[in-house]
């Protein structure tokens, strides 16, 4: 289990109050952890046979061409930019510490694994075997630690997951409201699902309740200005910042823009020194 780098140049943020700093350097990243490729292909695999059973199973049997064309086209698309969000938090340098990295200004300890002065707020990672800038957790599903770097793009992931898993839950639900509202439904009725359907359902519900507890986890730790495991923790050290909409430009972008809602766009990340802070 051993993290690949193609290009070994790293993104190291420089000090300053306020200092715009530029988006990390384009880096060919991938994690060998046997356990985290299968639960990244288990991922993918659900996805796409939820898909395939959804098409074939619910939305063709209805013979209603735009019923097809609709939700065939707001599934497909909410499930396409997922996966495009599960490829981005994976394939992304989450914040890695370049490995002996010398002491600076902010160091606050020192990695006997990676020979490296940790900066404020980095965490070693057994999984990726290098210590993580502002490291949240790892996640076996995206085989990769969400950091400084890539929590962007593990935020988009888990929100259209939720998107896609309530679309699915929404069109398996409706139908059997209706007939039951319709009075088709009484006491002595039984329920046999055909099993493709049932684990097209499963398979939402699943989606659906990861989405749910990961994007409020997530949520309360931007706001805090805070990583998953410095809540738990209850660490003191990270200082929120002036305004949760700060924070929320600190992962997303400096802008508040449609941006926000794209896998395809790096955001340009801001450093506010611990001066600033203080003042």
């Amino acid at each position: 289990m051993f993290s690949w780098v193609q290009n070994h140049s790293t993104s190291e943020h420089s000090a300053g109050l306020e200092t715009p700093l530029q988006v990390p350097n384009q880096r060919c990243w991938f994690i060998f952890d046997p356990i985290g490729i299968l639960c990244a292909m288990a991922a993918w695999a659900l996805m796409l046979s939820g898909g395939w059973v959804l098409v074939r199973d619910l939305l063709i049997p209805s013979n209603n061409i735009l019923y097809i064309v609709a939700n065939g086209v707001v599934f497909h698309l909410l499930a396409s930019l997922a996966l495009v969000s599960h490829l981005r938090t994976m394939l992304t340098d989450p914040g890695s510490v370049p490995l002996g990295n010398p002491p600076g200004p902010d160091t606050v300890s020192y990695c006997p694994d990676c020979h490296s002065a940790i900066p404020k707020r980095a965490c070693h990672c057994t999984v990726c075997k290098r210590c993580i800038r502002k490291n949240d957790h790892h996640c076996p599903w995206i085989n990769n630690c969400v950091g400084e770097d890539n929590q962007k793009y593990f935020l988009l992931f888990i929100m259209y997951i939720g998107l896609t898993s309530t679309h699915v839950l929404l069109l398996l639900g409706i139908p059997v409201l209706c007939s039951y509202s319709r009075g088709e439904w009484d006491s002595s009725s039984t329920v046999s699902l055909p099993a493709p359907i049932l684990f097209l359902l499963m398979v939402a519900l699943m989606g659906f309740l990861f989405a749910v507890v990961m994007l409020c986890s997530q949520m309360c730790a931007i706001y805090a200005d805070k990583a998953t495991r410095e809540l738990l923790c209850q660490n003191t050290h990270s200082q929120a910042r002036q305004s949760k909409c700060a924070n929320m430009k600190a992962v997303c972008g400096s802008h508040i823009s449609l941006a926000w809602l794209s896998p395809f766009h790096s955001p340009e990340h801001y450093k506010v020194s611990e001066h600033h802070n203080m003042a």
